[in-house]
């Protein structure tokens, strides 16, 4: 005996019309409160989104890629713009500030290439304020917008981001919390740590210049405390921290605990100069930044410019989504950074005095070699 089931019937497609009608409101008004448009208020914005949910509207993300680039057409009849907050540095400190303006280059590629243009905004501009800002690009509908990194740390934003299609760069922004993207802090480390140990390094000492707190600082820190926990004790080098970044404290860290080779930034390196001692030579060392001096060294390239141009992305997907504001459950997306090879590294394992027997590799394997 076979049963026969009722076929499902295809679901019907909830119109702006439909829900407009029954919320007693215009089609425009349930237009602008489903793009999170402020010119309607927050408490009719809520109640049509809700009822919009309730009699599942889906929105069509071709028609509202289409529709949105419309609106730019008739309302701008230009190029639109996107825009990047610099929250914390000047024009001046922005220009000597390497890793931001690697990111803002990144940013400007990628807008340029799916044609938006890029405009800087400081918020160290005389008079100018988070909520003046937002003011100034309601006004001129400029809807995809920038965080760009603190350069002194962690730090929040007191913002308004509805309507907006907004994204951050790097890991300083910590509130609002957007959508991110980074450079892979612990891939970097993992690598170098994994690097130096193949070139028969047994003695390798962090110098850390990053602030407390951040999550960069904590996912370095994080991977070398990994490659201390597999060390005997006694063969453990502790992180010399950023406030003992000095002459005599680091030629007491080099007295105590012999480093072959250094992990820190160039500011150290010229320390480590200063002091007398050759790079590479008396001891060998590795950038954690090589978007700053020594450049050519050996060390960490954060790829930067693919960090800001993976944070346009993200903004262009809200566009095509129609997503604003803050999201609900924000992701990072991690670019592929990586550890390179520089003249403060050698090319080839060194047989290196030690006091103890040879040892055996006991890092992970991060360069899938």
């Amino acid at each position: 005996m076979v049963t026969k089931y009722p076929l499902e019937m295809p679901r019907l497609t909830v119109s702006m019309r439909e829900i407009a009608r029954k919320a007693g409101v215009s089609v425009s008004a349930v237009s602008l409160a489903l793009r999170n448009q402020p010119r309607v208020s927050e408490a009719v914005r809520d109640q049509i989104q809700t009822l919009a949910h309730e009699m599942g509207y889906r929105l069509d993300p071709e028609v509202s890629r289409l529709m949105e680039h419309l609106r730019t057409q008739r309302s701008e009849r230009r190029a639109s713009s996107l825009a990047v907050i610099i929250p914390e540095l000047d024009r001046e400190g922005l220009a000597g500030y390497s890793p931001l303006t690697e990111i803002v280059k990144g940013i400007r590629a990628q807008a340029d290439e799916v044609g938006f243009k890029t405009e800087l905004f400081f918020l160290t501009d005389r008079g100018m304020t988070p909520a003046r800002l937002r003011d100034i690009l309601v006004a001129r509908s400029i809807k995809g917008v920038i965080l760009a990194p603190y350069a002194g740390g962690v730090g929040t934003l007191d913002m308004d981001m509805t309507g907006f299609c907004a994204a951050t760069a790097g890991y300083s922004i910590v509130r609002p919390q957007l959508n991110r993207a980074c450079p892979n802090y612990l891939q970097m480390m993992d690598e170098l740590i994994d690097h130096l140990q193949r070139l028969h390094f047994h003695r390798i000492g962090l110098i850390m210049t990053y602030h407390r707190g951040g999550i960069g600082h904590k996912l370095l820190t994080s991977s070398y405390l990994y490659y201390k926990s597999l060390l005997p004790p006694a063969e453990r080098i502790p992180i010399l921290p950023l406030e003992n970044v000095n002459q005599r404290d680091m030629t007491a860290w080099i007295a105590a605990h012999k480093p072959e080779v250094v992990i820190s930034s160039g500011r150290v390196f010229n320390l480590l100069q200063g002091m007398g001692l050759a790079i590479p030579g008396d001891v060998y060392f590795a950038n954690l930044d090589l978007s700053e001096p020594p450049k050519e060294a050996a060390g960490m390239d954060h790829r930067y410019q693919l960090v800001g141009s993976e944070t346009v992305k993200l903004v262009l997907s809200q566009f095509t989504l129609n997503l604003t504001g803050v999201p609900d459950s924000p992701k990072v997306v991690l670019v592929d950074s990586h550890r390179r090879d520089g003249f403060t590294l050698p090319t080839e394992p060194l047989e290196l005095e030690s006091s103890g027997p040879p040892r055996q590799k006991r890092f992970v394997q991060a360069e899938g070699l």
